[in-house]
């Protein structure tokens, strides 16, 4: 019974402190809702605009501590913190729909003790930051970013004393006039003004350095450059472990204060403009794991001092160009380094076993487009386990690299023009199964692929030297690219396997191979296909109708085979196509209806067929194209009058969906290419595809005048109507066609003077109006009289230059003794020796002339003569003495 009575007493406490515990622990146990603060929080509401109702537990019927973003204190009841960030901020497209918008309301400053405010990724449609905001004392947390707050940040914020995180990033076109004000805030942790206009601010440093507490600052894409940079020596972060100057402009070297500051953990100063060399004083910064210099113009060699930088994880240092040297061997000790990008610099020399020494944790290893080689024992076994590999442009090969086995979690890997000329080994595409992104472009790698069955989600193999028939697919390739290669067989196998799973490939490109036989009728098992290339290959037949089931077909290329017959209309079904290249076939028939009114065509090419019968005035309907390639065929009627509809090469807006010459993955860029005939060459046109504007309707049976309204086309970049049936002028319209740059109008009927407004046509480049029936005088000016007299061949009634034919009346080129201007089939032989011997006589002039005015010239000139004289002589007198011992010699004998 003693020991009963203070467990008695102990009973009522371990009660007591259990209640407290749980009102504590148990949100709203309370249940009490501060009345004026009801009100207050319906009041904001009300000004919001909430279009996915996402405040609809916001009534009064409801204790306000219960509803959706609002947290109360658990003992008071009063509102302490309001999360009204947008629940979708990962998914943009969805997150759209849940923002809200509308007025920030004043009632929040009745909310005493709130002291958590998020609004971010809302919508408030470039209103400015309420300045009452500064009044609420209790703040210590208050997120506005991704918001679309627009104007000036108000400097009320300065009053908020207790804060200690301030986000206002990504905001629409925020811009601060003064920093004055964020000194005040003395106890302040996180600064984030990303995207944040500072460029009023040329004392941001001053300002922000006398904030002891700071601890990140965020000030990527804030406009600063180098006119804002203050002149401080040191600067009092002495807390700060995150600074991030990314995307500005300052255009000067790292300044000297940076190196003081001892705790960082993370520095980013990429793609700002920073020069010169990289400090060995970047070894000071011992707690560094990640440092980012990447896009900028470093130049010089890597410093030795990184290997000193034990804690680092992250180093990117890629797109300096002018960053040269070797690799510096000490970052071989850097054992805790994950993640490595030193491409796109000038780096040469080798990388050894020695680089890697201790680096059992690297993950990421990127060194594209350098001239580093990769020197290892082939039975080098590496430390790590990659899992990104990009080593583009560098010297791996020639033999392949056997220690890629011992990689087990690669998930990409590029290694494209790295000058690998070798088999693939038998293990390596078992191997390779499991890896999503392979890249191996633009190499010497052979090998028979007919047994192989490639699981990969992205494949480039384009470029190479493999051989035998088409691999087979699995249903997880959504990329493969191996043009250029010396495939063989039909392309049945590939097309006709039943796979198990729905097929998810997109882009087939197999152009450029040495495939034969017809195109299999089983594409509706490839309902995923966007882009399809197949040309160059030895291909016959008609295509097979099932290319109709293809309906998210965005490009279709055919071209260079020996394909026939009509178009079929199955492919109207394709709705989104973009592109369609039938080019060097030999389709017949009419151009169908359905091509000329699909208006998001952006590239018609269908030049050297049999197409027969009119242009289809449903051609001006296509809005969005870009290239019209209708050359070599058998079409007649007259040109289309409405052509100056085609908005893309007129003044209109541009406009189409750029999609459909690209195709953007993780691991790859696909891009479409054509050979397109311009400037009477045939050209690959891949990366500028989309800027190129061209008509080219060139021998065919065309007939008439040229319309005047496709010169309204000004964003045309080259014209061919040549070798057609064309008459009448040429209208004065044509100089309004600023952007040309090739126009071709031979072999025509053409009548007429060639209009004086072809001098506004300042980029032409190249023009041919030969073999037509123009006359007068050539106009004068600008460019035209720099271009072949071949340009204006063939019209007999044309004169002045670059023609011989003078325009004054019967006047002739003058005769020369040498019967030069007795030759007018050919005038311009006769300028080519006018030329040549005008060209004589100025040089042999500026020789003398020169000699004349320069002593020190002349002098070395007649000395120089004298010692080929000399040289001269005694070579002559060694020769005479020689001959004339051999003939003593004979004659003796």
């Amino acid at each position: 019974m003693r020991n009963s009575r203070p467990m008695i007493l102990l009973f009522p406490l371990v009660c007591f402190l259990s209640s407290i515990i749980s009102i504590l622990c148990e949100p709203n146990t309370l249940g009490v809702c501060n009345e004026k603060e009801k009100h207050a929080l319906l009041r904001f509401k009300q000004a919001l605009s909430d279009p996915a109702n996402r405040l609809s537990s916001w009534s009064m019927d409801e204790d306000c501590c219960r509803w959706e973003a609002v947290r109360c204190n658990n003992v008071t009841g009063r509102v302490i913190e309001l999360h009204l960030d947008n629940p979708h901020d990962s998914e943009y497209e969805f997150s759209i729909n849940f923002m809200l918008g509308g007025e920030i309301s004043p009632a929040l400053l009745e909310l005493e003790f709130l002291s958590y405010l998020n609004l971010c990724w809302n919508n408030f449609e470039g209103r400015s930051i309420p300045s009452f905001l500064g009044s609420m004392g209790s703040l210590r947390y208050l997120d506005l970013s991704v918001a679309r707050f627009g104007g000036v940040v108000p400097h009320q914020l300065g009053n908020l004393s207790t804060l200690r995180h301030l986000d206002l990033a990504y905001n629409y076109e925020l811009y601060v006039e003064n920093l004055d004000w964020i000194s005040h805030l003395s106890f302040l942790k996180y600064l984030s003004l990303k995207r944040v206009n500072l460029h009023r601010e040329v004392h941001w440093l001053e300002s922000m350095s006398m904030i002891p507490s700071l601890s990140e600052l965020h000030l990527f894409d804030c406009s600063l450059d180098r006119n804002m940079v203050s002149s401080l020596g040191y600067a009092n972060f002495t807390s700060l472990t995150v600074l991030d100057l990314s995307w500005n402009n300052f255009n000067l070297e790292i300044p000297n204060w940076l190196f003081n500051l001892t705790s960082l953990a993370i520095l980013s100063l990429s793609e700002s403009q920073f020069k010169g060399q990289i400090s060995e004083s970047f070894g000071q910064l011992k707690y560094l794991e990640s440092l980012n210099l990447g896009f900028n113009s470093f130049h010089g060699p890597i410093p030795t001092s990184i290997g000193n930088l034990l804690s680092l994880r992250y180093l990117l240092i890629e797109g300096n160009p002018l960053i040269n040297g070797t690799l510096p061997t000490s970052l071989g000790l850097l054992s805790n380094l994950e993640h490595l990008e030193a491409g796109g610099t000038s780096l040469t020399g080798n990388i050894s076993e020695v680089h890697f020494t201790t680096l059992s944790k690297l993950k990421v290893l990127s060194i594209y487009e350098t001239s580093l080689s990769f020197h290892v024992n082939s039975n080098w076994t590496p430390p790590f386990q990659l899992e990104y590999l990009q080593a583009d442009s560098c010297k791996i090969g020639p033999k392949f690299p056997a220690w890629l086995k011992t990689q087990k979690s690669l998930f990409y890997l590029s290694l494209s023009s790295s000058g690998i000329v070798d088999t693939t080994p038998n293990w390596f595409w078992k191997w390779a199964s499991s890896i999503q992104g392979i890249l191996f472009f633009d190499n010497q790698i052979s090998g028979d692929l007919s047994q192989v069955v490639l699981n990969n989600t992205v494949l480039d193999l384009s470029s190479n030297r493999f051989s035998g028939q088409l691999p087979l697919l699995s249903s997880n390739v959504v990329l493969l690219n191996i043009a250029n290669n010396s495939f063989s067989g039909q392309i049945s196998p590939l097309i006709c396997r039943k796979k198990d799973g729905r097929n998810k490939l997109e882009v087939l490109d197999i152009s450029n191979n040495a495939l034969s036989g017809e195109l299999s009728d089983f594409w509706m098992h490839w309902p995923s296909l966007t882009h399809i290339n197949l040309g160059s290959n030895n291909l016959s037949g008609e295509i097979p109708n099932s290319m109709g089931s293809l309906v998210a077909l965005k490009a279709l290329s055919l071209q260079n085979n020996s394909l026939y017959g009509d178009i079929p209309s199955s492919l109207q079904n394709c709705k989104v196509l973009g592109l369609i290249s039938l080019s060097d076939n030999k389709f017949s028939g009419i151009i169908p209806k359905w091509i000329v009114e699909r208006t998001t065509l952006i590239v018609i090419h269908l030049r050297s067929n049999k197409f027969m019968g009119d242009i289809p005035p449903q051609i001006c309907q296509l809005s969005y194209l870009r290239v019209l390639d209708l050359a070599n065929n058998n079409l007649s009627g007259t040109i289309p009058r409405c052509l100056n509809n085609i908005n893309s090469m007129g003044a209109g807006p541009i406009e189409g969906d750029f999609n459909v010459l690209e195709a953007d993955y993780d691991y790859e860029y696909y891009m479409e290419s054509l050979i397109l005939n311009i400037k009477g060459r045939d050209s690959k046109y891949k990366e500028i595809l989309r800027y190129v504007r061209m008509i080219d309707l060139s021998s065919n049976n065309l007939s008439g005048s040229i319309p005047v309204e496709i010169f309204s086309l000004s964003r045309l970049l080259s014209l061919n109507l040549s070798h057609n049936h064309l008459m009448g002028m040429i209208s004065m319209e044509i100089g309004g066609m600023e952007y040309l740059e090739s126009l071709d109008l031979s072999r025509n009927s053409l009548s007429g003077e060639i209009p004086q407004t072809m001098v506004n046509l300042t980029f032409l480049d190249d023009l041919n109006l030969s073999y037509n029936n123009l006359s007068g005088r050539i106009p004068s000016g600008t460019q035209i009289q720099t271009f072949s007299p071949l340009s204006f061949f063939g019209n007999a009634e044309l004169c002045g230059a670059p023609l011989p034919k003078n325009c004054s009346e019967d006047e002739e080129v003058t005769q020369s003794p040498t019967g030069v201007g007795e030759n007018r089939e050919y005038p311009e032989i006769a300028w080519f020796y006018v030329g040549m011997g005008s060209g004589f006589f100025v040089g042999v002039l500026g020789v003398c002339v020169t000699l004349f005015f320069q002593r020190a010239w002349r002098h070395a000139y007649f000395q120089f003569v004298d010692d080929i004289k000399d040289s001269a002589y005694v070579a002559i007198a060694i020769k005479l003495k020689w001959l004339h011992q051999k003939l003593g010699i004979y004659n003796v004998g």
